[in-house]
Formats: C-alpha cells, sequence, structure tokens
C-alpha cells in the first residue's frame, strides 16, 4: 500500500511539472532565489531541519523612476517527523509536513501589491535519500493602482483620475524533488486569471493577474573538504515574451561564507556574497549590473536577504552546508 501511495505521489508531480511548462511578471524577480526558494514554491516548506526565516529586500534598477521596490517576510518549518539535524534528508519517516508563511509587498511605479499567504506541504520518502514533495498556498493579495501618476497617450483616457483598490484570492502551487545533493522544483503563482480593474464600464481593457510559472534547480558539487560549488538555474516562461532564465554559480567556504554570480538572459548579470554567523543567523547581498538598454538609467539592483535558523525544540543544529 506504501508502495502504491509513493506511484502516485510521484506521478501527481510528473503531471504538475508538465503542465506548468506549457503555462506562464507582475510579480517580483529575485535574483537570490536559491536563498529562498519557499518565496516563489510552497513545496519548500518544511525541507529543512529548522525554523527558516527570512527578511529581504530588493531595490530594482537604481535611479529610475518608479523602479520595482520589493520587501517581503517569509518563515516555514517541519511538522510530524523524528530526524537528525546535521542535513536534510536521512531519517526522516515517510509522511512528514511543511507549514509556513510569506508576507509581501512590491511597488512598480503607481502600483502596489501587497501579498499575504499561507502554505503547507506534504513530503515522501520514495528513495534513499530522496525526497518528494507537493504544496500548495492561498492568501489574499490587495493590487493599488493610482492611475494619476500613469502619462497616457490619449488626454481624455478614461484610466486617468481613477484609483483602483481591490482585495483578490491568491492562489499557488508547487513541486519540489531534493537529496543532499540536488534540488528540482516547480511552481505556479497566482492560478487564477483575476480581473483587477475594470475602468469606464469597459472603454479600456481589463486588468487581470496573470499565471506565472518558475522552474529551478541546483546541484551541489564538493571541491575537497572545505569547499562548495552549487550551480543552480530558474526559468520563468511568460507567453508571448521571450524566454527569461537565471544561470548561477556559488562556492561556499565551509558554512561559514559564500561569493556567487548569476547571469539572467537579456537583464544583468550579478556578482553576490554571503556570510554565516553562529550557525544560525546569515547576511546575503546580490548587486545586478544592467546589460539592457535600461542601463543608461540605472545605477543597477540591488538585494539584500537576513536569515535566522530557529533551532526545533529539544534539538541541537549542526553543519548542513546550507544551499
Amino acid at each position: 500500500m506504501k508502495e502504491a501511495m509513493k506511484k502516485v505521489f510521484l506521478i501527481m508531480i510528473i503531471l504538475f511539472g508538465s503542465w506548468i511548462v506549457a503555462t506562464a511578471q507582475q510579480r517580483p524577480q529575485y535574483t537570490m532565489y536559491m536563498i529562498n526558494p519557499f518565496m516563489v514554491n510552497p513545496a519548500v516548506s518544511g525541507t529543512e531541519d529548522y525554523t527558516d526565516i527570512r527578511v529581504g529586500y530588493r531595490n530594482q534598477w537604481t535611479g529610475f523612476d518608479g523602479a520595482p521596490k520589493t520587501f517581503f517576510v517569509s518563515g516555514h518549518t517541519n511538522l510530524g517527523k523524528n530526524h537528525v539535524t546535521n542535513n536534510r534528508s536521512r531519517n526522516k519517516r515517510n509522511g512528514f509536513h511543511g507549514v509556513g508563511g510569506t508576507l509581501m509587498s512590491d511597488a512598480i511605479g503607481p502600483t502596489v501589491s501587497n501579498v499575504i499567504t499561507g502554505a503547507y506541504s506534504y513530503h515522501i520518502q520514495f528513495s534513499r535519500g530522496w525526497f518528494a514533495s507537493l504544496g500548495a498556498s492561498a492568501g489574499l493579495q490587495q493590487y493599488r493602482l493610482n492611475a494619476e501618476k500613469l502619462t497616457t497617450s490619449v488626454d481624455d483616457d478614461p484610466l486617468k483620475g481613477s484609483f483602483v483598490n481591490n482585495s483578490l484570492a491568491d492562489l499557488n502551487a508547487g513541486f519540489w524533488v531534493y537529496s543532499n545533493h540536488i534540488y528540482l522544483g516547480g511552481s505556479v503563482i497566482q492560478i487564477f486569471p483575476q480581473r483587477i480593474y475594470n475602468i469606464a464600464n469597459n472603454s479600456v481593457s481589463n486588468g487581470r493577474l496573470t499565471k506565472h510559472v518558475i522552474l529551478m534547480g541546483g546541484y551541489r558539487i564538493p571541491l575537497g573538504y572545505d569547499y562548495t560549488l552549487i550551480p543552480s538555474f530558474v526559468i520563468r516562461p511568460v507567453f508571448p515574451a521571450p524566454l527569461t532564465f537565471d544561470i548561477n554559480a556559488k562556492l561556499r567556504y565551509k558554512d561559514l561564507a559564500w561569493i556567487g554570480v548569476s547571469y539572467r538572459r537579456t537583464d544583468a548579470v550579478a556578482v553576490m556574497i554571503g556570510m554565516v554567523f553562529d550557525n544560525r543567523f546569515d547576511i546575503n547581498y546580490s548587486y545586478d549590473i544592467t546589460t539592457n538598454p535600461l542601463r543608461r538609467y540605472s545605477a543597477g539592483s540591488h538585494e539584500v536577504v537576513l536569515g535566522y535558523r530557529l533551532k526545533i525544540k529539544n534539538q541541537i543544529i549542526c553543519p548542513s552546508n546550507y544551499w
């Protein structure tokens, strides 16, 4: 019976992954997505052997009027499993749970989007050292548009002078496959294409939420005893725009520090750095160098992520080669 349940669970993940590849930016992008993949995939909740709390801020295209500014807080943990704490995939019972939540505020020009969600995931061990999870998150998204800040090509555009303040349901889903050395996952954000605004009795096009698709993966390559190389990628198909993807590489020194580089197609290259303190606190920073025509007006993008690892009761956190 247990083996049959494992097969059904994996088939669901395969089908889900095939579906999201075929579909598709209203939601922010993150250069250091590998530092906190839970922000874009609810199936990540519960994967770590501690409660993972993150606070982040991204200032994109610095110096560009109306450029995106994003702030987020997230946290997730696991429930219902007995395990050791020196890695993320040994001695875990088949069938455990992950829970978490996110709070995000994203401002772009005349628009502000505030999102709050709660997440749940279910994990199984399908092979020795290999785990898979399915997850979902739900909550509310408040969308505000101050059209007075818009510059239109028509003086009497009905959108001018209007103000939109809508609260919408926010539903997301994802899958995650992981071991000590590799992770691969995909998610769909804003599953339902809900209407954001409807101005002047349908005299202009209705604004709607757009489905976002995110695929990502990473692999840990030991380089001797002290160093680890971690290449990773993220793909964001958004129809009908050209395919967007990031290719990244991090070099870790023990569990103390790391440096990295990133390339985002048709957009930017980035340098990244991070430090871990007392095996609990970490601070991470990235600077994007814009490579598209916006480089004439922008001084690049800055992103900072602060983390805290809260040990589970009666357990001691040991080095775990954090991603």
